[in-house]
């Protein structure tokens, strides 16, 4: 945190270096607490890895994204802070990198939430897949009773087969 402290000070007042910083701190504290909540289910042990980036199936393949605070902090290189502040107004740099971040505090607590209701590491839970499914699935088959119109792509294939058709008549 020091280090990201003296590095937000090249582009920003001290001040505001220390309170960007302890924002940083608090949103990472926020993250790790998500991530403990779902850590202590012995379940979740069972049947994944951790290592503080990613939830990886033990049974499976595929994984989940959850980066732990310690490894936000290590993403923050002094080039990646770079990129937030050079060439942007000081209050747009700092809420563009608070967004950023905010996304992983976002994650962990979608996470640990759906995890606590569903059993499911997904940031998407299985209710919410299903009735997606069910809405497209319906939509379709109102567009098939409703005849819905062919895109032009679909037009011009067949059109083809419809002159062979026309002239064998």
């Amino acid at each position: 945190m020091v280090h990201i402290q003296n590095k937000l000070e090249e582009f920003l007042s001290a001040r505001d270096a220390r309170e960007t910083a302890t924002k940083i701190y608090d949103l990472l504290l926020e993250v790790d607490y998500e991530l403990d909540r779902i850590l202590r289910d012995p379940v979740i042990r069972k049947l994944y890895e951790y290592d503080g980036r990613f939830f990886t199936p033990k049974r499976n393949w595929g994984f989940f994204r959850a980066f732990d605070g310690i490894h936000v902090l290590r993403s923050l290189s002094d080039e990646t802070l770079e990129t937030f502040f050079r060439g942007r107004e000081q209050y747009l740099a700092i809420q563009w990198l608070m967004e950023e971040l905010g996304k992983h505090a976002w994650e962990a607590k979608v996470r640990r939430m759906n995890w606590e209701e569903s059993g499911t590491l997904s940031v998407v839970s299985k209710e919410v897949l299903d009735e997606i499914l069910r809405r497209i699935r319906q939509s379709e088959i109102q567009d098939l009773e409703k005849g819905a119109p062919l895109s032009l792509e679909e037009r011009t294939f067949f059109q083809s087969f419809e002159d062979q058709m026309a002239s064998r008549r």
